[in-house]
Formats: structure tokens, C-alpha cells, sequence
């Protein structure tokens, strides 16, 4: 598709054809950027969940300790 796309802008001039490669680089390199942004938003809700599983240990602990205070 993006064969055809280029051979009728070629018809329609340099800066067409331009606009088109641009605009076809750039939704390439955008999709490869979100795939990596996934990926990297998957690897941080991991971790907050264990974070947060220990936050709340820590709380059971502080609360624990007041109690018996």
C-alpha cells in the first residue's frame, strides 16, 4: 500500500512526495515508540504492585507496634 501511495504522489511533485515519506516515517517511528512505551508502562505496574504490597506490610507493622504501646 505504501508502494502505491508513493508512485502517485511521485505524479504529483517533489513536495508531495516529500510529505508523503514524512508523514509515513513518522506514523512508523510513532508506533514503535508506543510499543516501547507499553512495554515499559507494563514493567512499572508490576513493580507498583509489589510496592504497594509492601507498603501496606509496613503499615500492618507501624500500626501493630502502636497498639501495643
Amino acid at each position: 500500500m505504501d508502494n502505491e501511495i508513493i508512485r502517485y504522489f511521485i505524479t504529483q511533485g517533489p513536495f508531495a512526495l516529500m510529505f508523503v515519506w514524512l508523514l509515513i516515517y513518522v506514523m512508523k517511528a510513532n508506533k514503535e515508540r508506543e510499543g516501547r512505551l507499553q512495554s515499559l508502562l507494563e514493567k512499572f505496574s508490576d513493580k507498583y504492585d509489589v510496592i504497594i504490597a509492601d507498603l501496606r506490610e509496613i503499615k500492618s507493622k507501624v500500626t501493630d507496634q502502636s497498639r501495643k504501646q
